[in-house]
């Protein structure tokens, strides 16, 4: 009997073991997802922080008054005072969606097609994601299949819309510049993997966002 019941004691050591390690990784799993959402909560605050001022203004002028500040602040960051020439070309370019909007290394990790109009950038989470033009944020809200979304208003026929979000650093009404982090990749709604999901509407039309971005 003393080597049955020996048996079993090590049979519940080892279970109870195998369970510890088990509640051990979900306590590590949850701390580390913790912490993620803290350096993203503080990455949002701090980016609120600075543009509230600037977009309380900036939503009560009309669309192309808000144009015309967005270029004018855009000209203020990437041209130096001596040099005041920059081409009409240049300048209608802030708001046309073309700019890449991830920062740092990606990969298509889905094509634009008829059951899927966007444009899918894998990345890892946290990665920065850009603006692809100036524009306003029209809209940010929380999609089953989406996750976290943004949309922007371009001010013109284009609109843009990221998706998968970790978090989206602007709250609707406030203005951004082409380039200027407003998300950061991550991993939510019906994702597998951590990806920016990118779509280009053209007077309220989904199109190829390969046939405006600049490669």
């Amino acid at each position: 009997m003393s080597k049955y019941l020996l048996i079993l004691v090590i049979i519940i050591l080892i279970v109870a073991l195998i369970f510890c390690l088990s509640e051990n990784k979900k306590l590590k799993d949850k701390l580390s997802k913790t912490l993620h959402e803290l350096d993203v909560s503080l990455k949002y605050i701090q980016y609120l922080t600075q543009q509230t001022k600037e977009s309380s203004s900036l939503r009560e002028l009309n669309k192309d008054d808000r144009m015309r500040t967005l270029l004018k602040d855009y000209l203020s960051d990437h041209v130096e005072e001596q040099d005041s020439v920059f081409s009409r070309d240049e300048s209608e370019n802030l708001n046309i969606p073309d700019l890449i909007p991830i920062m740092g290394e990606y990969a298509i990790s889905q094509r634009f097609s008829d059951k899927h109009p966007a444009l899918d950038f894998a990345a890892g989470e946290g990665t920065e994601v850009v603006s692809a033009a100036s524009g306003e944020v029209l809209s940010v809200y929380e999609d089953q299949y989406f996750g976290n979304v943004m949309i922007v208003d371009h001010l013109n026929e284009y609109a843009t819309l990221y998706a998968h979000l970790a978090t989206a650093i602007y709250e609707p009404g406030a203005a951004v510049k082409k380039g200027e982090t407003i998300g950061l990749v991550g991993n939510t709604g019906f994702s597998s993997a951590p990806h920016l999901h990118f779509e280009i509407l053209k007077n309220g039309e989904n199109i190829n966002p390969e046939s405006v971005l600049k490669k």
